[in-house]
C-alpha cells in the first residue's frame, strides 16, 4: 500500500468513481471525471486533470493506491433527554431541601430524580447529566436530613427554653406568695354544692342564671321515617333552655338517657307537621331569650328513666329522673 505521507501530488481516484486532486498531504476540493470521460476538465490551474494524473503515474488513470480520505470527526453524542430531566428535578429538589418550610417538596423530588438518573444511565447518549443528577439527588437527600434535624433540634431548644422560663416564673410567683402577710383569721373554704337529682318537670338553674327544664315523658308514636325506634317503648320530652345570664349562650345539649338498667336509643324523626324530633338547638341564645325542642327516645321501661343533660360543655350536668 502506498504511504499517503509520501504519495506525490496528483489526480487520484478517491474511491467514489471520480478523480480528486491530492496536494501531497491532503485532498483538495478540485475534482474531475473518471478516466472513462471523453472531455477532460481542468480543475487544477494550468493543467488537465488527465495530464496531471499521467505525469504522476505514467498512465491515464493513476494506478497508485489513492491516499486515504481525510478523517472526519464523528458527531458528538448528545445527552439523553431523560438525563437532562433528572438533573433538573434533582436541582429543584436540592433547592427545596435547603428550605425548612419546603422540605417535604424536596423529599418528593429527590427520590424521583434519583430513579430517573439511574434509568438515564442505561440509555444511549452522553451520561454526564444522569451522573450529575444522581450525585445531586444524593447530596440533596443528605442536606435535607441535616436541615430537618437542625430544625427539630432548634424547636426542642426553644421548647425547653420556654419550659425553663415558665419554671422560673412559677418559682418567682411562689416566692412572692411567701412574702405576703398571713391573715390573722383563717379563710373559710366554701365547698361547691353538688347538683342534686331533679324530677322531670323541674328546672335546673346554674349560678349565672341559665335555666334548663325537662318535661315529664309522654308516649310517642314514630313515623315511618323515624330512626332509632328499636326498643319496646317510645317516649318524648319537651326541653327548654332560658338564658337569664348577661352573656350570649351557645347551646350544645347532649342528653344521655338510661332506662331499666340499659342505654336508651334516641329517635330522630320528622312529624307530619314538619317538626324535627331529636335535633337539639345550635343557634346562639341571647340574654333573656329561650329555646324549646322535643327529644324522643326508645326505652326499655318508661317508669325507670334517668337523664343527664347540660346546656353546653361549659356547664355541669343536671340529672333528671323518675326513680323514687
Amino acid at each position: 500500500m502506498t504511504d499517503p505521507r509520501t504519495t506525490p501530488a496528483g489526480w487520484y481516484d478517491d474511491g467514489s468513481g471520480t478523480l480528486r486532486y491530492w496536494d501531497g498531504s491532503a485532498w483538495t476540493e478540485h475534482r474531475a471525471p473518471s478516466a472513462a470521460a471523453t472531455e477532460p476538465t481542468a480543475d487544477a490551474p494550468g493543467e488537465s486533470p488527465y495530464a496531471a494524473a499521467a505525469t504522476a503515474t505514467g498512465s491515464t488513470v493513476a494506478t497508485a493506491e489513492p491516499p486515504p480520505a481525510a478523517p472526519t470527526a464523528a458527531p458528538a453524542a448528545k445527552p439523553h433527554v431523560l438525563g437532562i430531566i433528572a438533573l433538573a428535578v434533582a436541582a429543584l429538589g436540592f433547592i427545596f431541601a435547603c428550605i425548612p418550610g419546603a422540605l417535604i417538596v424536596g423529599w418528593i423530588l429527590l427520590p424521583i430524580a434519583f430513579v430517573l438518573s439511574i434509568v438515564a444511565l442505561f440509555l444511549k447518549g452522553r451520561k454526564w447529566p444522569a451522573i450529575t443528577g444522581l450525585i445531586v439527588s444524593i447530596l440533596g437527600t443528605i442536606v435535607g436530613f441535616v436541615v430537618f434535624f437542625t430544625v427539630v433540634a432548634t424547636s426542642f431548644d426553644e421548647a425547653f427554653g420556654d419550659i425553663d422560663g415558665l419554671i422560673a416564673e412559677a418559682s418567682e410567683a411562689a416566692d412572692d406568695l411567701e412574702d405576703l402577710p398571713v391573715a390573722d383569721e383563717p379563710v373559710e373554704e366554701v365547698e361547691p354544692e353538688p347538683v342534686g337529682n331533679l324530677a322531670f318537670g323541674q328546672a335546673m338553674v346554674w349560678d349565672n342564671g341559665v335555666e334548663l327544664t325537662v318535661s315529664a315523658p309522654e308516649a310517642y308514636t314514630p313515623s315511618e321515617y323515624a330512626a332509632g325506634a328499636d326498643l319496646a317503648n317510645n317516649i318524648v320530652f319537651t326541653m327548654t333552655i332560658v338564658n337569664n345570664s348577661s352573656e350570649n349562650l351557645e347551646p350544645f345539649p347532649a342528653p344521655r338517657l338510661s332506662s331499666g338498667g340499659q342505654e336508651a336509643s334516641q329517635i330522630f324523626d320528622i312529624t307530619a307537621e314538619g317538626q324535627d324530633i331529636g335535633i337539639p338547638p345550635t343557634t346562639v341564645i341571647l340574654p333573656g331569650e329561650s329555646v324549646t325542642w322535643r327529644s324522643a327516645w326508645s326505652v326499655a321501661s318508661p317508669n325507670s328513666l334517668t337523664m343527664e343533660i347540660a346546656p353546653s360543655f361549659e356547664y355541669d350536668d343536671a340529672i333528671f329522673t323518675n326513680l323514687q
